[in-house]
Parts: structure tokens; sequence; C-alpha cells
């Protein structure tokens, strides 16, 4: 049987210290679909995906991170996203089911 992969991921604004901020205080939270289970569980720190990869389009940047990120990685990756709208970071972590 094929193990599923599925991700959880979360948005902020600000620069990089305020992603690992923001990162430290989602793991304190409960899942809202699962919750004796916590955001980031098992993630030790949150990464950059690249120094000075900037996306401009959201959906391009979740299948990125989708992409790059693997349920045996002991951290989460942020890629940084400068849409028309406003600026911010996605932040993701791939589990196996």
């Amino acid at each position: 049987m094929r193990s599923k992969i599925h991700y959880q991921s979360n948005i902020c604004g600000g620069d990089f210290q305020h992603v690992k901020d923001c990162f430290h205080a989602w793991k304190q939270q409960p899942l809202v679909y699962r919750m004796s289970q916590h955001m980031f569980e098992g993630k030790r720190e949150v990464r950059p995906l690249a120094d000075d990869c900037v996306f401009d389009d959201a959906e391009v940047a979740q299948r990125t991170l989708a992409n790059t990120c693997g349920p045996n990685d002991n951290y989460a990756l942020a890629a940084q996203i400068h849409s028309s709208e406003r600026d911010m970071w996605l932040v993701m972590a791939a589990y196996e089911e």
C-alpha cells in the first residue's frame, strides 16, 4: 500500500525573522481538523526555499514548495511571495499518512 503525502501550510508577512517567530507560535497551536496534533508537529525549524527566490504568483510558490519539501524533512520550507496585492511568506511542510 502506497502512503499518501499531505501538507500543512500557513502564511504570514514581514521579514524572515518574523516567519521564524510565527513558525514557533504556530507549533503551539492544535490543528483544527485533528485537535490532538499540533501544527508543523515534528518539524524543528523553518528554512527559506532559496536566498533570493521570490515568487510573484502564490500558486507557483505553492507548487514549488510541494515539489521541494518531503515528509522525512525535519524542517518546513518558506517561499517569499511579492504579489500586486501584498507581500507574504508561504510556509509548508510535508507529512506521510
